[in-house]
């Protein structure tokens, strides 16, 4: 009898300690939410289990409670801080299914990115690997001599002459047949949001663009020429936003 009760604790404590090996940090983040009939509250915001599923608490010691995110017009973490950023679900010119999105720009034409992997998103500023995940990078360093590489980020230049270093996170998975490691990066999309409108438009190669993107270049034919002749290029986010803003104004250009 004593021999079955011990096997028992022993499986239930490997069991146990396998789940811990296996999960990530969840954190809550400090965060304000501002819904879509104009109300907002401040509390502490968690993603469970994916970024449309919001977990929302008043207090750190509370209980948190579920947000529907449609009803959310945005989501502000680390409010009124210099390290405060945007998140909103908006929809875009690929299906009906609306995506989570950070603001990286705001202006005439603002600029949106999302992640494949849209919960690493929102935690970019918090290291969530796992036990395995960290042994895995570690074997995958060792063996790559990648580590100075792994650590390098996208840049953006913005219109109005800052940098960002935009949000990236390596995942490592560990091969237990062949004892090999590797390393995979999200990637990260592009959306254009013009004033006045609430559906994005991917940036892609200008012919795709100007197919995909009519409610963004139908009313300037300026813009639409330059794009087919491929005069400007879509994917030079900063210069194409203050060309757009010259060329598209209609005080200044009289031709649209």
């Amino acid at each position: 009898m004593k021999n079955i009760i011990l096997t028992f604790v022993v499986l239930v404590s490997s069991n146990c300690y396998a789940q811990d090996f296996e999960l990530r940090v969840t954190p809550y983040v400090k965060c304000k939410i501002v819904y879509k009939d104009s109300t907002s509250e401040k509390g502490f915001l968690r993603f469970a289990s994916s970024a449309f599923s919001p977990q929302l608490k008043k207090e750190e010691n509370e209980k948190s409670i579920k947000l529907d995110f449609e009803l959310i017009d945005k989501i502000i973490s680390n409010p009124e801080t210099e390290n405060e950023r945007v998140f909103q679900y908006l929809n875009h010119n690929y299906n009906k299914f609306k995506i989570f999105v950070e603001l990286i720009y705001k202006d005439v034409l603002s600029i949106y990115i999302s992640s494949t992997d849209p919960d690493d998103l929102f935690y970019s500023d918090f290291d969530r690997q796992s036990i395995q995940e960290m042994m895995a990078q570690s074997k995958f360093e060792a063996y790559s001599g990648l580590t100075k590489r792994l650590k390098i980020s996208d840049t953006l230049n913005l219109p109005n002459g800052k940098k960002i270093t935009l949000p990236m996170r390596y995942s490592y998975y560990y091969n237990l047949d062949y004892g090999v490691a590797s390393g995979m990066t999200p990637i990260l999309n592009y959306y254009l949001l013009k004033e006045g409108s609430n559906k994005l438009y991917k940036v892609e190669r200008n012919k795709r663009f100007i197919k995909k993107a009519d409610g963004i270049v139908s009313e300037c034919l300026n813009i639409l020429n330059d794009l087919e002749k491929n005069k400007i290029n879509i994917f030079d986010l900063p210069n194409f936003i203050e060309y757009y803003k010259i060329a598209c104004n209609p005080e200044i250009n009289t031709n649209n």
